[in-house]
């Protein structure tokens, strides 16, 4: 489903009650760039399949990378991985970048460390698998503690869809909407706003 995303997103930033919260420390594994792909490249676009998108949106392959997090010792979340996108320039400006893989000692250092973290057995063989299958490392982002305003999604804010501040819209300021949840976070930036679900935003946030 299709809705202005300047006239939701202005009617949320208007009624939405805000609060200060903090992204807590996250590390975060990052897909090379389609260029790197080469042939495969060629051949696909980067449609990454995501809880607010399921259907999948294609992210332009020239600005963004894929990125997966393991977020409360989960690999899946409702069955999904927690994945979407990062612009080149905020993967280039990261403090603390690692190795993470098969194809090194220090890539296999550091997933053992993320293994380790995961509590279900057949996750952390899902992730093992997953690498087993690649000929390279992947890169492995830390991203540190960050104040952040977002706003909750409850009796008092009860917007059931919002347009994702990353989505593009056609000729007529249409996008895709993302459908809300009683539960819910929509986190506050100076370009709109995107969601966040529960159990997400409790594992990688806190309010204060």
């Amino acid at each position: 489903m299709k809705i202005n995303k300047a006239r939701i997103t202005e009617a949320i930033l208007e009624t939405g009650i805000r609060q200060p919260c903090i992204k807590l420390e996250l590390q975060n594994i990052i897909f090379p760039k389609w260029d790197d792909l080469g042939l495969i490249g060629k051949m696909f676009r980067q449609c990454v399949s995501t809880k607010e998108q399921p259907y999948g949106n294609i992210y332009d392959e020239n600005v963004f990378q894929t990125v997966l997090r393991i977020i409360g010792g989960k690999v899946l979340i409702e069955d999904k991985p927690d994945c979407y996108c990062w612009k080149f320039g905020k993967i280039e400006a990261a403090k603390e970048i690692r190795k993470i893989g098969s194809n090194s000692a220090d890539g296999i250092l550091a997933l053992c460390e993320l293994l380790n973290t995961i509590n279900s057995t057949e996750e952390k063989k899902l992730l093992a698998d997953m690498f087993s299958h690649m000929k390279k490392d992947l890169l492995l982002v830390t991203t540190p503690e960050e104040k952040r305003t977002c706003i909750e999604i409850n009796a008092g804010n009860t917007f059931t869809y919002c347009v994702d501040q990353w989505m593009e819209t056609d000729s007529e300021g249409y996008a895709e909407a993302t459908r809300l949840q009683f539960g819910d976070y929509l986190i506050v930036s100076d370009s709109g706003v995107y969601r966040v679900g529960h159990d997400e935003f409790r594992a990688t946030h806190k309010l204060v």
